[in-house]
């Protein structure tokens, strides 16, 4: 027999009162809710064969309001448009937006700043911890002193750098402030290209904190002027926004702004540090203070067509090994190629980063190696 989905319009507490008047026997607890693929957190049942599931969990996940009248037992659905959805997500994410501003040390002056001589330097952040811990870029605060935040509400803190990491450009910041309103992290497995996003920050002046943009994501997996995979967006991205959020349409952060390409002709190309980076450097923040990347010291040499980003199988090439490697403990040589790690094919630098962060030093990984035409397994010990 085919269920039928209903509604049960008065809230969770109405549901439990009609719980009471049928034998538990008849009803099948729990099942698995999807609006929109997305799985509900919230309770629900089967009954004679139909689906009873809370009117506010459904709905809002939906992107409606839902209201309840007491007075004349009337639930009240409003859908709303693209607009007032984009709207609300803006003004719910501000408060977790934060500006920066701080001048260039001494001596240092980035190139692209050296024709203005201005020697002070702007961006954004965003709040990932209610006691003060803020999420940039590394480019942001990397070589600044005087650094202040400004809060959504125009409060202006010192802050001092509490963690940095240049190789991925992330970086968190300390303020002497406790309540903050804090971001959620999303999920990169749910960003999908042409899914609409939202870009906040401080572009180009200080007095445009808070900009925001809206766009789709354009790409993911794009390996440009990163150790890492970004994602691409048509969002605009501009001057200062750097270290802002990239978030989804439920308000969720999918990614750090971080570059965009600019020159004529070019337009909408901006750049995000993904969610799934993000939560693997703030893990090694927390546990370590700093990122412990495994090595196998050595140097890897792009195919031609890696390097022009063309899809291709050729692996890395070993173009140099330290006397300490454990490669040289394994055998493996230079001019060696290696195809894969534990099965994961890696064809280019950003390949062999991404999958590095599965592993800590002193794990064992097998090689796949191709020597000549012949191809061969080593395990080795990472450093």
């Amino acid at each position: 027999m085919k269920k039928h989905g209903t509604l049960i319009l008065k809230s969770v507490i109405s549901l439990c009162v009609a719980l009471l008047l049928v034998p538990t026997t008849s009803i099948a607890a729990n099942p698995k809710v999807y609006v929109n693929n997305n799985l509900l957190a919230t309770d629900a049942i089967i009954y004679n064969d139909m689906t009873y599931v809370p009117l506010r969990a459904v709905s809002e996940a939906a992107g409606a309001e839902v209201r309840w009248d007491g007075n004349t037992d009337s639930a009240y659905v409003d859908f709303m448009n693209n607009d007032a959805i984009i709207s609300n997500i803006i003004s719910r994410i501000s408060p977790s937006v934060v500006a920066i501003i701080g001048n260039y040390k001494p001596g240092y002056l980035p190139g692209y700043m050296e024709k203005y001589n201005e020697r002070t330097a702007h961006g954004t952040g965003v709040i990932i911890k209610s006691g003060g811990e803020i999420l940039t870029n590394a480019h942001v605060v990397n070589q600044i002193e005087n650094i202040t935040v400004v809060l959504h509400d125009g409060g202006t803190y010192n802050a001092r750098i509490k963690c940095i990491d240049e190789k991925s450009d992330l970086a968190v910041i300390k303020i002497d402030k406790i309540g903050l309103p804090i971001i959620k992290m999303g999920n990169m497995e749910d960003v999908v290209t042409g899914k609409t996003v939202i870009a906040i920050g401080t572009p180009v002046s200080f007095s445009l904190m808070n900009s925001a943009s809206v766009g789709i994501v354009s790409g993911i997996n794009r390996g440009i002027d990163s150790d890492y995979r970004l994602i691409q967006t048509d969002a605009a991205i501009n001057p200062g926004n750097s270290g802002g959020p990239l978030v989804n349409i439920k308000g969720e952060l999918i990614g750090i702004n971080s570059s965009k390409y600019a020159g004529v002709g070019i337009e909408s190309l901006g750049f995000s540090i993904p969610v799934n980076t993000v939560q693997y450097v703030l893990s090694q923040f927390d546990n370590h203070g700093k990122v412990i990347r495994p090595s196998v010291e050595a140097v890897f040499e792009e195919s031609w067509k890696a390097r022009l980003g063309l899809p291709n199988r050729d692996g890395l090439t070993i173009s140099r090994i330290d006397s300490s490697s454990p490669l040289t403990d394994a055998g493996i040589t230079s001019s060696d190629v290696i195809m894969s790690v534990n099965g994961t094919q890696v064809n280019s630098l950003i390949d062999w980063n991404e999958e590095m962060k599965n592993y800590i030093p002193g794990n064992a990984i097998t090689l796949q190696i191709k020597r000549g035409e012949d191809l061969f397994e080593k395990d080795i010990v990472l450093k």
